[in-house]
């Protein structure tokens, strides 16, 4: 009766001790794999910003809008089409361009509308290779919301200047960005551009803008 009593305690001693190591191996387990998450983060990043990505350069060929204030009174739906060249000046990287959300401003009138481009066109999305270039279409309505309540404000400032032929307008661009690596995560940015002091021409009797420039290199910058 002795032995089984010993054995029995023994037993009872023993099964602590292994339900601990278990814990003790499942709780290291995790610490590594936490500990390689934030080391393989931590990679990533210092490559990154050793390799430096430069955002795209922008390049406004034309400007154009319609449905502006015009001798005719029907109401009618302005639309401004927007006529870029972008260039990837990176070596390393191939870029994305995801989405490009606008403000069109009347300088001397401090007049802004926000716009939102219309996805229902061939592509929403433009892909860049390394060193590459491509040109794309934007075109854009006054956005829901505060695009909407700004937009009478806006076709009143520019009647003023339909009566003059032309006017000083400033487009300036919320682009998302997206930077490929043959061996790292992809990284989305998003970038400024602003495109200032533009030449706009104007019809009083159509209701349609173009702008005079030839072309117009933006300035860009990390948002």
């Amino acid at each position: 009766m002795a032995t089984t009593t010993t054995t029995t305690s023994s037993a009872t001693v023993a099964a602590p001790s292994s339900s601990s190591r278990s814990f003790r191996i499942v709780f290291r387990t995790m610490q590594s794999l936490v500990l390689l998450v934030v080391l393989i983060s931590a990679v990533i990043a210092i490559a990154w910003l050793i390799l430096n990505p430069r955002p795209p350069a922008f390049r406004l060929d034309s400007l154009s809008l319609s449905g502006l204030p015009n001798a005719s009174s029907a109401p009618r739906e302005l639309s401004v089409g927007i006529h870029l060249t972008a260039t990837n000046p990176n070596k390393k990287f191939a870029v994305v361009i995801q989405e490009v959300n606008p403000f069109l401003a009347l300088i001397p009138a401090k007049c802004q509308l926000p716009l939102s481009s219309h996805h229902n066109t061939s592509s929403s999305e433009y892909y860049i290779s390394k060193k590459g270039r491509r040109t794309f279409n934007v075109i854009a309505g006054p956005r829901p919301g505060r695009g909407t309540s700004r937009k009478r404000p806006f076709q009143f400032a520019v009647g003023k200047d339909l009566r003059k032929g032309s006017a000083e307008m400033s487009l300036r661009m919320h682009v998302s960005v997206e930077f490929l690596h043959a061996y790292l995560p992809s990284k989305r940015v998003s970038v400024e551009v602003e495109c200032d002091n533009l030449s706009v021409g104007l019809s009083l009797s159509t209701g349609i803008g173009k702008s005079k420039d030839g072309g117009k290199d933006c300035s860009v910058r990390f948002a």
